[in-house]
């Protein structure tokens, strides 16, 4: 009983320290946003698209788009492919991209930074280009065939100028 509860509060200091150096990361002036989503801890239904808000007051700009997963040990796969698109200020869908982010190797090693059972990995999602300011809705998905998928803690996304 006494090492489940040292591992639970290792998990605990674990996901602490990754929300303060999220927090600490999020002050670059060149950020101009920076959010995650929290999932369930009995998993990520495949109906439940993730949604972020995005207001951009900068146009006519290219911006670095970048995606962030946080797994647990417990993800049964070295990969995760999100598909994820953005509707314009005029409701104008952006078709949707896939981006392959991969956790582990081959070995089954975790590529994230972390410890405790909880990792952190970021992944480049391309560039995009702003026309007008407004606020922008970003969807992002799994295109794994589960259903539920196990083992993802946060979905993130990251726009740098």
């Amino acid at each position: 009983m006494t090492n489940r509860l040292k591992n639970r509060n290792l998990c605990l200091k674990g996901i602490i320290l990754l929300f303060a150096a999220s927090l600490l990361s999020a002050c670059d002036k060149q950020t101009v946003y920076h959010s995650f989503q929290s999932l369930p801890t009995e998993g990520w239904l495949r109906k439940d698209t993730l949604s972020f808000d995005v207001k951009v007051t900068d146009s006519l700009t290219y911006y670095k788009l970048s995606l962030e997963v946080r797994n647990r040990s417990n993800y049964p796969y070295q990969n995760l492919p999100l598909s994820i698109c953005y509707t314009t200020t005029d409701s104008i869908p952006a078709p949707a991209d896939t981006i392959q982010l991969i956790l582990a190797d081959k070995e089954g090693v975790w590529k994230g930074d972390g410890w405790g059972g909880l990792y952190q990995t970021a992944v480049s999602a391309g560039s995009i280009r702003i026309g007008k300011p407004g606020t922008y809705l970003f969807k992002v998905a799994y295109t794994l065939p589960d259903d539920r998928l196990q083992g993802i803690n946060d979905i993130g996304i990251k726009l740098k100028r």
